[in-house]
């Protein structure tokens, strides 16, 4: 009992100092999950130390000469996502349980790496697990969840109230994009577990990872990725090999003592931090439960062993996990399982273009085969075509909106999923515009120029009739009722094909205030030249530039006529690019709302570059007549004409200057043409009444 104590005490004192001396990536925050648990609850302490005498005591009843029994744990994995970047595919998350296995079992491929002085006990945990195949409420499983919420970024504890299996029968899983326990800046957490204590509740137990670091494929390719078995020792109540430093340790005693947690691996020079130890053995840098990289790792000890299945043996603890009833219960068992089909799928890409691949896969949970019905409908034309094969791939002629419906059967029943309006087609070719692009957020979304992606929230770019710089509307981004830091609400304009130009400029107006001055909030505007199958960063704007008024603490913010500015970026780089598109994405981070109005792309000289060299237009925007006056004698220019947005012709006239009157015209926004000696100049104008 005083050495558990010792342990736990060490993880408070020492805490604080890790937060400050953090590395970049901090492979697990179990320990400081653990010391949030007691600093919210006293009690806490008690109950860890309560659990290692339950599990001292059954260690001292195990019969190490008894025959080996394997212990098969039900796992369920909920893949929490705001976009599909983090919506791994099946095929990731059994890359994940595979290694978990292996490594467990110790069939991993690199049990040769583990130095000769340690091979007495390495141990094979006799330990697997296994994704369930029924549900808590007894429908066909495949043991994995999907749940679209902004939660996933910047994720703890939170995410274990959206969803949650019976976790005295489920280990439960979570799978986030990030990872936030208030670490210091720049830190980034890989995973986090909960160690065992009697009546855990669920929304305390389990373990949240990160998706890049789940698995060895999909978004975590490239590395055989070892933090889900470091945490599930956690979870089976396993120390880091370096807990207390050389006078506590892990409670294991054929792991070395460790000073402080290893990092890379250096084998060939072995390092020994401490050398209280009989016999002094070097840092065993290939033990799980340390720190030391993923390709180093290697192997559980016979005293890990011991701790972790007299977890599984009490059944104040994790006992019922692997119990007969509970393996039946949750599909495990071996024997014949009768449920009907669930229906689940995603989609490669929802933003495509005429001509474009793309993907479906399906998700769904059978236990016997099913046969397949996908049905692909425009909502606008009803042009459908069929899919018969669990994951086709497929183009489409028609740009619109497509819903798409899955529907299966097998012996035991049928089920269908329908997700409408899943996919935005867009023109192969960009639509073109001259002089140049312009959008004066007047139509509802989605439109021919505008669509919207959303990470899940159901807050996201809308048009308000209430707000606008210019013409009758906005789009806005209601950031005043984002409770949760998130990102991916994104609205994007195009394709759009530009004339030829020497140079591309974006400009756009926006209004924004922020609650407070710790807001954090960021646009970031991207460019795609492939129909949005990827997208180049070309700026982010932080809250503190991004506002354009006081700060509006309690209450939706609605901007005044002088808080509207103008943002310019420079896009020349992808200037004469056939198809251009745009993406404003707002990552809220605890402001107010956000507007945004007429949105251009010019090509060559700016507008603003025009007029501050050599033409003035006054008033603008003007209420009845404007003027149009020249301030360059050598200007060059023999005829002023006026177009709408259309590019429709309105007006023409020769310009007799050095100062012209402009017809009064009905409100809204148009573009002044001035034309001559072989050059085209334009300037933007706005009629208000």
């Amino acid at each position: 009992m005083m050495q558990s104590f010792r342990i736990l005490l060490t993880v408070l004192t020492f805490l604080p100092f890790s937060s400050v001396f953090s590395q970049v990536i901090q492979p697990c925050a179990s320990d400081e999950y653990l010391a949030d648990q007691i600093t919210n609850n006293s009690q806490r302490i008690h109950w860890q130390a309560e659990s290692d005498a339950e599990i001292d005591r059954l260690i001292k009843l195990q019969d190490l000469s008894a025959e080996s029994v394997l212990q098969k744990i039900p796992v369920v994995i909920h893949i929490m996502y705001h976009n599909q970047a983090a919506n791994i595919s099946d095929a990731q998350v059994h890359s994940a349980m595979a290694i978990l296995n292996e490594d467990f079992r110790r069939l991993n491929p690199d049990t040769a790496n583990l130095r000769s002085i340690f091979h007495s006990v390495a141990a094979d945990m006799e330990i697997e697990f296994e994704l369930a195949q029924i549900d808590p409420s007894g429908n066909c499983s495949n043991g994995i969840t999907r749940t679209q919420t902004s939660l996933s970024t910047a994720a703890n504890n939170n995410v274990k109230n959206l969803i949650g299996w019976d976790n005295k029968k489920y280990l439960n899983i979570w799978v986030v994009t990030n990872i936030e326990r208030n670490q210091a800046a720049g830190t980034i957490i890989l995973g986090y577990s909960a160690f065992p204590y009697f009546n855990i509740p669920l929304t305390q137990d389990g373990i949240v990872i990160r998706h890049d670091n789940f698995g060895d494929m999909g978004s975590s390719a490239g590395t055989r990725h070892r933090t889900l078995t470091h945490e599930v020792g956690h979870y089976l109540n396993l120390y880091h090999t370096f807990q207390s430093g050389c006078t506590g340790g892990d409670n294991c005693y054929d792991t070395p003592p460790v000073s402080t947690s290893s990092s890379g691996c250096n084998t060939t020079l072995p390092q020994n931090t401490c050398q209280n130890d009989n016999p002094d053995l070097p840092d065993m840098l290939e033990n799980y439960m340390d720190y030391s990289s993923d390709n180093c790792m290697n192997t559980f000890t016979l005293n890990q062993k011991s701790r972790a299945k007299a977890v599984l043996a009490s059944s104040t603890l994790r006992g019922q996990l692997s119990s007969a009833s509970n393996l039946f219960s949750t599909g495990l068992s071996g024997s014949s399982i009768s449920c009907s089909p669930s229906a689940a799928f995603d989609v490669s890409r929802t933003l495509a273009c005429v001509g474009d691949l793309i993907d479906l896969f399906d998700q769904s949970a059978f236990q016997s085969a099913v046969s397949y019905l996908w049905e692909v409908k425009n909502t606008q034309t009803g042009a459908l075509q069929t899919f018969m094969s669990a994951n086709p791939q497929f183009t489409l002629s028609q740009d619109g909106l497509y819903q798409v419906k899955l529907s299966i059967l097998n012996g035991q029943g049928s089920d269908s999923e329908t997700k409408t309006n899943l996919l935005t087609i867009r023109p192969a070719g960009g639509t073109t515009h001259s002089p140049y692009f312009y959008a004066g957020m007047e139509d509802p979304l989605p439109n021919s120029i505008w669509t919207v992606e959303g990470n899940g929230d159901n807050k996201n770019w809308a048009r308000s009739t209430n707000v606008k710089q210019t013409g009758n509307a906005s789009y806005y981004h209601p950031n005043f009722n984002v409770s949760n830091a998130s990102d991916g609400d994104a609205l994007i304009a195009g394709p759009i094909a530009l004339s030829s130009a020497n140079s591309l400029t974006l400009k756009f107006a926006h209004a924004f205030a922020r609650k407070t001055v710790m807001d954090d909030d960021q646009l970031k505007v991207y460019v795609s030249t492939d129909c949005g199958a990827s997208w180049s960063l070309v700026r982010i704007t932080p809250a503190f530039q991004l506002g354009t008024s006081a700060l509006v603490p309690s209450s939706p913010y609605v901007p005044q006529a002088s808080d509207w500015k103008e943002t310019t970026v420079m896009l020349s780089a992808y200037k004469n690019n056939p198809h251009l598109m745009i993406k404003f994405e707002m990552v809220s981070g605890g402001g107010n709302n956000l507007y945004m109005d007429d949105v251009r792309l010019t090509y060559g000289v700016t507008q603003d570059e025009v007029s501050q060299a050599q033409w003035v237009l006054m008033p603008n925007p003007s209420h009845g007549m404007a003027v149009l006056a020249v301030n360059h004698p050598n200007h060059g220019m023999e005829q002023v004409r006026i177009l709408n947005l259309n590019g429709q012709l309105l007006h023409q006239m020769d310009w007799k200057g050095p100062r012209m009157a402009l017809p009064v015209l009905p409100a809204g926004s148009y573009v002044i043409q001035l034309t001559g000696s072989g050059t085209r100049e334009h300037l933007r104008w706005v009629q208000l009444h």
